[in-house]
């Protein structure tokens, strides 16, 4: 049995279903994937959805008085990043079952199962996962050199110690700003590997592929599977998860994405839009159980920069609905 565990608020209710979905559907094991609900609709909306293999956290059951008092203190982004070491570690202390649990980002999606990954630990205690920037991307020294997307730590003492260090350095200072010791939850993990023994870098190039990296690979369907070929060793892998940072919804049939990074038509056909079909299915099954719910849309600031109005236009999503804003932007003009 796999034990997965994650949050997400009713903004990112369209990313979470669709990242469990995908879970369900390449996992090839008997798994649990345990959500901490940031907020009572997303909660009561998964349980009147009343999913298989999803165990359902409220903020009551979680919040400690600790919590609570940063809870007033925090951005929403930087109480979520605070949340989510402390989300693992509360559920190692109540489920001493759990002997090993994977952390993952609700805006990650697998094309192929992560067991291949999870193998990876061995003798280790716990695993940590790198951005592999492409150069041109390089933020290691502000955003650090590992991500926390996808981490699995071992309910042992040194996997207690790992994470209990890092959630105590979260709950002490987790901000959303570039700081010579940390950036949000992330940078904290920097040093692990010398901080701390048993300390496992994944290995495998199909876990991490993200905006900041995936220019450093080609991708191709072969027998219903997408595999990634590294442009410099030509080294072919399957892709396990890809990380859907800076994606946005605007609309059930819109999105835009990736305004920092540089995404070929390759990598659209082969990630992207599969990942957007899928999160049209999950809008859909969504609306079934609560027609009214018409949450995690972004609308775009009619008064853009430069920068995303040359984006725009070079978007195929956006090239119809620029025209009618414009007209509509010119006749308020």
């Amino acid at each position: 049995m796999l034990n997965f565990c994650t949050l997400f608020d009713r903004n990112y209710f369209y990313k979470g279903l669709t990242m469990y979905n995908s879970l369900k559907n390449s996992c090839n094991e008997d798994f649990s994937l345990w959500i901490l609900c940031m907020d009572n609709i997303t909660y009561n909306l998964l349980k009147k959805m009343d999913l298989p293999n999803i165990k359902l956290i409220t903020l009551q059951e979680f919040e400690t008085l600790e919590l609570l008092k940063l809870k007033k203190e925090r951005s929403l982004s930087e109480y979520s990043w605070t949340c989510a070491s402390n989300f693992v570690w509360f559920l190692l202390q109540k489920h001493n079952q759990i002997k090993t649990i994977i952390y993952l980002d609700a805006d990650i999606y697998f094309f192929n199962s992560p067991s291949i990954l999870i193998e990876e630990l061995r003798d280790k205690d716990v695993i940590i996962t790198e951005h592999r920037y492409t150069k041109k991307y390089n933020q290691t020294v502000t955003s650090g050199k590992y991500c926390v997307q996808f981490m699995v730590f071992k309910n042992n003492l040194n996997g207690l110690k790992i994470l209990n260090w890092w959630r105590k350095k979260c709950l002490n200072w987790c901000p959303n700003s570039i700081n010579n010791a940390s950036f949000n939850d992330q940078k904290y993990l920097d040093d692990w590997p010398i901080r701390f023994k048993k300390i496992h870098e994944l290995q495998h190039l199909g876990g991490g592929v993200a905006p900041w990296n995936v220019q450093q690979y080609i991708f191709f369907n072969k027998n219903s599977v997408i595999i990634g070929k590294e442009k410099v060793s030509n080294k072919q892998f399957p892709l396990v998860f890809y990380h859907f940072h800076d994606f946005y919804l605007i609309s059930r049939n819109k999105y835009y994405c990736c305004k920092n990074y540089a995404l070929s038509k390759n990598i659209k056909k082969n990630i992207y839009e599969p990942y957007f079909k899928n999160l049209q299915n999950s809008i859909l099954s969504t609306k079934i159980i609560n027609p009214k719910f018409n949450f995690g849309f972004r609308d775009i600031n009619l008064k853009i920069t430069h920068r995303l109005y040359t984006y725009i236009i070079k978007n195929y999503y956006f090239k119809k609905i620029y025209k009618k804003y414009e007209r509509k932007y010119k006749n308020k003009s």
